[in-house]
């Protein structure tokens, strides 16, 4: 994120940059000009607006319920019990 050049790095942060209303709340972003400025610049890139067109084209599941608990966190089974 240092130097004017694009890096693996950009990538990585901007798909957890584009949660951060979904994390911190809405009124997050605007608390964070530079986060704000750099998720913009690269949603921007006519890859990242290829990469978030594919929610568009499939169904995701959205809510999380137990199956999806079991999904995302398997080693929570094993603690129980």
């Amino acid at each position: 994120m240092v130097g004017g050049r694009y890096t693996l790095l950009h990538m990585a942060v901007w798909g957890w940059a584009r949660a951060v209303p979904f994390a911190l709340g809405v009124e997050a972003r605007e608390q964070l000009p530079r986060a704000k400025r750099l998720l913009d610049a690269m949603n921007e890139r006519p890859a990242a607006q290829r990469a978030a067109a594919l929610k568009d084209r499939h169904a995701f599941k959205a809510e999380m319920d137990d199956e999806a608990r079991r999904a995302m966190f398997p080693q929570n089974e094993r603690l129980k019990g």
